[in-house]
C-alpha cells in the first residue's frame, strides 16, 4: 500500500488566518510536492466545509498542490481496508497542532544484560517480581526495597511486562 499523508490546511498549509486563506507556507508545500512525486498519496485534512473548502482546495491548486482525496482516505486505502470510517487513515499526519506522543511499548521480548545495564528508573519483571533498574550502579531494587546485583537477579533475563501480559 502506498504511503499516505493527511495534511492539514489552517496553520499547516498555510498561515492560520481562518476563515480567510492565510499566507502559503512554502517549505511544507515543497516538501508534499515532492513526497506525492516519490509515489505518495496526499489528504487534504481539514475541518473547512462548503465554499470555505472549495477556497481551500482552490488555494492548494493555486500553490501547484493537488490532493487524492480531501478529508477522506485514499480510494485504494478504502478498497484494501474495505471500510470508510470517519477518521482519515494515513501513514503521516502532518498538523501545526499535533504533539508527538510516545510510541507503543515494545514487543515483550526478553531483554540482555547489556540492554539492561542501560535501563535507569524503569521496572522490569524477572524471576517471578518486579524490579526497579539502576543500571549505572549494577543494582536492582525490589519490591521489599532491597538492593541486588543485576546480576544476581537478573541472570535468566528480565522483561518489561509480565510473561502472561504477552499478547
Amino acid at each position: 500500500m502506498r504511503k499516505a499523508i493527511a495534511i492539514e490546511f489552517d496553520g499547516c498549509l498555510c498561515t492560520n488566518a481562518y476563515p480567510e486563506i492565510g499566507e502559503p507556507n512554502w517549505p511544507v508545500i515543497k516538501r508534499a510536492q515532492a513526497e506525492q512525486r516519490a509515489g505518495a498519496g496526499l489528504i487534504l485534512w481539514t475541518c473547512r466545509e462548503d465554499q470555505l473548502l472549495l477556497d481551500a482546495i482552490a488555494a492548494c491548486e493555486g500553490w501547484g498542490l493537488t490532493f487524492d482525496a480531501v478529508n477522506e482516505s485514499l480510494p485504494d486505502w478504502i478498497e484494501e481496508f474495505k471500510t470508510r470510517p470517519r477518521k482519515v487513515g494515513a501513514s503521516e499526519y502532518w498538523d501545526d497542532k499535533a504533539v508527538r506522543m510516545p510510541a507503543a511499548p515494545p514487543p515483550n521480548e526478553r531483554l540482555d544484560m547489556n540492554q539492561i545495564y542501560v535501563l535507569d528508573g524503569e521496572p522490569v519483571w524477572s524471576d517471578g517480581m518486579w524490579y526497579i533498574i539502576n543500571g549505572k550502579d549494577g543494582y536492582c531494587v525490589d519490591r521489599y526495597g532491597k538492593n541486588k546485583r543485576i546480576s544476581d537477579r537478573c541472570y535468566h533475563g528480565a522483561y518489561r511486562r509480565k510473561p502472561e501480559e504477552n499478547v
